[in-house]
């Protein structure tokens, strides 16, 4: 079962996603930390998969990296969406770093590439898919299709938000995919969770339908058993990616310490499982 760590803690969350434009951007970032759920161990990974693809009314998932807490540190719109993600996911050995300071455990990485399709094998049904753009969504889709799931609609990812709200109440399917990237995506969900009266699953992906396309390669096992896959992606794409990661990263690092300040002084925690 589903164990959260101090259950007052989310009220005091609450209250600060409420206060977020006059919250410390330290203050902000801690609490999107708090808001994720870790997972221990593969067999506990095993008892997340069916809460998420079981969900009872509108929920949101989303996976946090190092990027994601620098927009959250930096933006206050951002941090409030991420902090309303109802499965958010450490994703990376940048949030990974995070946790240890905060002397949190960090469980399992579950990264959106390898977890998405799990999550869409447990939950199957019916799939909007909202991202990337041709042929890789056409090509993810077919791919998507030919596994089992009911592709009932998709559109490139380059819409004002509006329009992806309007098409999934349209479409209402049991899940929905977002490919965008951070911010967009976050701030789709959280609009898509506010209108829908059906238990749709919006999942915030990234790259997902890239990936599932295979538009790009994954990286090899050396750099993804060494928590280097970011590295490969760097070399890969260096003009797209060089501020992510060659001035995000050691950001993030600078910012550790408020952020564990922040942590304590507020007596925060993630949801565990057990």
């Amino acid at each position: 079962m589903i164990v959260e760590i101090q259950r007052n803690v989310s009220d005091r969350k609450n209250s600060q996603i409420m206060d977020f434009s006059r919250s410390a951007n330290e203050e902000r970032a801690a609490v999107v930390l708090s808001n994720m759920t870790i997972a221990e161990g593969a067999e506990v990974e095993e008892l997340l998969l069916p809460s998420i693809a079981t969900v009872a009314k509108p929920s949101t998932l989303g996976f946090l990296n190092a990027h994601g807490v620098n927009l959250c540190w930096e933006n206050a719109d951002i941090a409030r969406n991420f902090a309303s993600l109802d499965f958010l996911l450490r994703d990376g050995i940048g949030v990974r770093l995070c946790c240890e300071k905060m002397g949190w455990p960090s469980g399992a990485n579950l990264n959106g590439t390898d977890f998405i399709p799990r999550i869409l094998s447990h939950r199957r049904g019916s799939v909007t898919l909202l991202g990337t753009q041709a042929p890789w969504l056409d090509d993810a889709a077919t791919k998507l299709s030919d596994s089992g799931l009911d592709i009932v609609a998709t559109h490139h990812g380059f819409e004002d938000v509006e329009f992806y709200v309007r098409k999934v109440i349209e479409t209402r399917p049991d899940t929905v995919l977002l490919a965008m990237g951070m911010p967009k995506q976050e701030r789709v969900a959280a609009l898509i969770k506010q209108q829908a009266d059906w238990p749709v699953l919006i999942i915030c992906g990234g790259a997902i339908l890239d990936w599932i396309a295979e538009r790009f390669d994954r990286a090899p096992a050396f750099f993804r058993n060494n928590h280097l896959e970011w590295l490969y992606r760097l070399m890969r794409e260096p003009k797209r990616l060089f501020r992510r990661y060659v001035i995000g990263n050691p950001l993030l690092l600078q910012r550790i310490p408020a952020l564990a300040r922040a942590v304590s002084l507020r007596g925060l925690k993630p949801k565990l499982l057990k």
